[in-house]
């Protein structure tokens, strides 16, 4: 038989399991709700300043060890590299962004862009690597941003990082070179 002390105390423990399973589901949907706003991008230096873009997009780095030059393409054309057999064209992004270009060194990466059977690298002056940012701090691009520039921008993080679009840069026809000489 079931005492008056057994029942407070079987009360008591309930209160206690009820505040737990309280607390533990506002973690949970804090945590999920935090983790539908995060990006995780891929940090990069064009010159002095730091570029992102998300790794979703992104299918690859690899150090530039050889490329070759192309003849006749337009000036943000870099070159191309044989990635394992694969043919990757390389823009060189600092044409659009007014960045002066800079030589290639050791440092120099190639950050490869995919989507789908669209492929192509951009030339970088340096991985910094991979983070994650939260889109609450993503910034729409300044106003002074026009062109080319702004078109490939999802916004600014913090107050020094430039977050592209690289599902746009992927489906931008401007970039896509298809002339005959």
């Amino acid at each position: 038989m079931e005492t008056n002390a057994d029942a407070l105390e079987q009360e008591r423990m309930d209160a206690v399991l009820r505040k737990r399973a309280k607390k533990l589901s506002r973690e949970f949907l804090k945590e999920s709700t935090t983790e539908e706003n995060l990006l995780e991008i891929v940090e990069f230096r064009l010159g002095p300043e730091r570029y992102g873009v998300a790794s979703l997009h992104v299918g690859e780095v690899v150090p530039l060890r050889e490329y070759a030059i192309v003849p006749c393409t337009p000036p943000f054309v870099a070159g191309i590299i044989n990635l394992r057999g694969r043919i990757v064209p390389l823009v060189d992004l600092k044409f659009f962004f007014d960045i002066p270009a800079t030589a290639i060194s050791e440092e120099t990466r190639v950050v490869v862009l995919r989507s789908g059977d669209m492929e192509l690298g951009i030339l970088a002056d340096a991985l910094v690597g991979i983070r994650t940012i939260s889109l609450r701090n993503l910034h729409p691009p300044l106003p002074t941003m026009a062109g080319v520039r702004s078109a490939y921008l999802l916004g600014v993080e913090g107050e020094d990082i430039a977050i592209l679009d690289g599902a746009r840069i992927l489906r931008d026809e401007s970039l896509i070179v298809d002339e005959e000489v």
